[in-house]
């Protein structure tokens, strides 16, 4: 009889306040998964090539495999099944956040935001304003 790891459910927390009340559990994925996932978030969305779409659609069934339960409810007031439909019926900037905020999760480190600024040039250093050591003073 071998080892089983079990797999450990996420409650997902979110910054933005109009995201207030909303409930997100998942699972965690794979160690590819997560890897995956968190490439994937770097793609520029704006400019989407059918590769970059069918990662996208990709990770949004990873995560919908992952979606243990939540609190979403359609305009009509019915929940929303937390399964690939469910998701897929939502707004592409909401379901975005969720999965951010999951990969974070999972990962313990911030998802990433997407590409650098276009126009190329690096953010400027801080200054750090600095001062010559004092010599050492016999004894």
């Amino acid at each position: 009889m071998g080892y089983r790891p079990k797999r450990k459910v996420y409650r997902l927390t979110f910054e933005d306040e109009d995201m207030g009340g909303l409930v997100v559990r998942a699972h965690s994925t794979s160690l590819g998964g997560l890897l995956a996932a968190l490439g994937i978030l770097t793609i520029d969305t704006d400019d989407l090539s059918a590769e970059d779409l069918a990662k996208l659609g990709e990770l949004f069934r990873t995560f919908a495999a992952a979606l243990v339960e939540w609190n979403v409810e359609d305009e009509a007031g019915q929940p929303v099944p937390a399964t690939f439909e469910g998701l897929a019926s939502q707004d592409a900037d909401f379901v975005l956040v969720i999965v951010r905020a999951w990969a974070e999760a999972i990962s313990g480190v911030p998802a990433p935001l997407g590409p650098p600024s276009p126009d190329g040039r690096p953010s400027p250093a801080p200054s750090i304003p600095m001062e010559a050591l004092s010599q050492n003073q016999a004894s």
